[in-house]
């Protein structure tokens, strides 16, 4: 983080400038959304439309907060395991009803359900996964966009603290599904390139890319969705582009900013 934070130096600038040089979009929406490594398998809108009237640059401290869908949030209180209670560092009444639903105690499961079902939300013991935040969000009236940056790190994050196996690109398109509203949703991860070939996309962030389409990953990451619905969220995958590229494609600076001392 730091001088290396992604955000600050990466995300930030980058779709400050896209939104700044056309705040329709229509110059170079299209482009980015095929600069992915899945540009020829993922099934990307032939028209992705202008961007929503006066976009928020949703990226920076102004990120958007993505919801998880309900049917998650029902289903991980249904199936919370006694081995995630015990090293989630819970105490007091939080810690004895997260026990009780892993035991499935049939009161405290209706009474989870119920709560949620009413809408409430926050840092309640049957609340078992929070808001998602996408580095940035992009939105038309035919499309949803969210996009994972990386910097420095060698990998995306692939579980959560009450799910084995939860990809962050995933659960950001997972959670963009509430909001897209028969749109499609879409999701782009960035990466920085290596010195020697800045415009290919390093061979583990390949591999990395590739496995959110894999049933041990894909399943897991969406227990709560029908097949049809995970299989297209796995076709609005776009893969992984370099920073490198995407600044050269839409001539901006290389780095975008200077890294701070």
């Amino acid at each position: 983080m730091g001088r290396f934070d992604s955000s600050k130096t990466r995300v930030v600038p980058v779709f400050d400038h896209l939104l700044q040089s056309d705040s329709s979009g229509t110059s170079w929406l299209t482009t980015l959304l095929h600069l992915g490594s899945r540009v020829n398998s993922a099934v990307i809108p032939n028209h992705p439309g202008e961007l929503v009237a006066d976009h928020p640059a949703y990226w920076g401290w102004n990120e958007r907060s993505l919801q998880p869908p309900q049917k998650l949030l029902e289903w991980l209180v249904q199936h919370v395991s006694e081995e995630a209670v015990a090293r989630s560092g819970d105490q007091g009444e939080t810690l004895e009803k997260r026990k009780a639903l892993a035991r499935r105690d049939p009161a405290v499961l209706k009474a989870a359900l119920s709560r949620l079902r009413a809408g409430e939300r926050g840092r309640q013991w049957f609340v078992l996964e929070g808001g998602s935040f996408p580095d940035a969000f992009v939105e038309t009236d035919t499309l949803v966009l969210v996009v994972e940056g990386k910097r420095t790190e060698r990998s995306t994050t692939t579980k959560t603290k009450w799910m084995g196996r939860r990809s962050q690109l995933i659960r950001h398109m997972d959670a963009a599904w509430e909001v897209a509203v028969g749109r499609a949703v879409l999701g782009l991860l960035l990466v920085e390139g290596e010195s020697q070939a800045p415009m290919s996309v390093p061979e583990h962030w390949l591999l990395a890319s590739d496995e959110q389409m894999k049933p041990a990953l894909l399943f897991p990451s969406l227990p709560h969705r029908t097949k049809e619905e995970r299989q297209a969220i796995a076709d609005g995958v776009l893969g992984v582009a370099t920073w490198q590229r995407v600044c050269n494609e839409f001539s901006i600076d290389w780095p975008p900013v200077q890294d701070s001392v």
